[in-house]
């Protein structure tokens, strides 16, 4: 007669679990490192900053073309200048700007600007089911925006579309590509700090009450 197998055999533990465990715990270890790395300064006497700046249909566009009036050009250069699709006055509006802004520099030597176009996250009106599949779309279409650009500065003012734009400016970061500073101008809105270096407030009361805010005067 056969002798009877152990009916307690040892399964060794499977390696998949424990590789997505370590997997897991050392993006924790990156994100919780990039997160309190925080603030960086640029050393003086660096080439131009490349600039992506966010505009935006209801203001906005407005609002910061007024800031970027207050910039000098040679330091902030080229400008990426970054709209929604669907937006449709925003172009003109940037065309006027930049040809104002030659003609005040003496047609000094400017490197050219770009145009640059993601979908919306969210169309006003759209229902909140079919937005998961744009939103998805808009953040696809960031991400291969800003790893392409690579800019050295994202400026935005609040507008839906700066959101997916600043997340991908952190994954560039998140991934030790490089690190782009994200500065947020408050106007008359309000924004999570997590997404951003740099937050202006145009209001001292404002930046009494959070202590991570800067005021510098008004801006726009």
């Amino acid at each position: 007669m056969l002798p009877s197998r152990a009916s307690s055999d040892v399964v060794s533990p499977s390696p998949i679990p424990l590789a997505l465990a370590l997997l897991a715990v050392l993006l924790a270890a990156r994100v919780a490192f990039v997160w309190r790395r925080g603030r960086s300064r640029r050393p003086a006497g660096d080439p131009p900053l490349r600039t992506l700046v966010v505009l935006g249909s209801g203001g906005h566009t407005a609002e910061m073309l007024v800031l970027l009036r207050a910039l000098p050009p040679e330091a902030y250069a080229p400008l990426l200048y970054t709209m929604a699709a669907s937006d449709t006055t925003s172009a003109a509006k940037v065309a006027a700007f930049d040809a104002e802004r030659a003609r005040r520099c003496g047609r000094k030597a400017l490197l050219p600007s770009e145009m640059l176009r993601v979908p919306r996250s969210r169309e006003v009106g759209q229902s909140y089911v079919t937005s998961v599949a744009t939103t998805l779309r808009a953040l696809i279409a960031s991400l291969l925006l800003v790893w392409r650009a690579r800019p050295d500065l994202l400026l935005c003012n609040g507008p839906g579309t700066c959101v997916p734009l600043c997340a991908a400016a952190w994954s560039l970061r998140l991934a030790g590509v490089k690190h782009v500073e994200v500065a947020f101008v408050e106007s008359f809105c309000r924004a999570r700090l997590g997404l951003c270096q740099h937050f202006l407030v145009q209001w001292p009361q404002l930046a009494a009450r959070y202590p991570r805010a800067r005021y510098l005067g008004r801006l726009c």
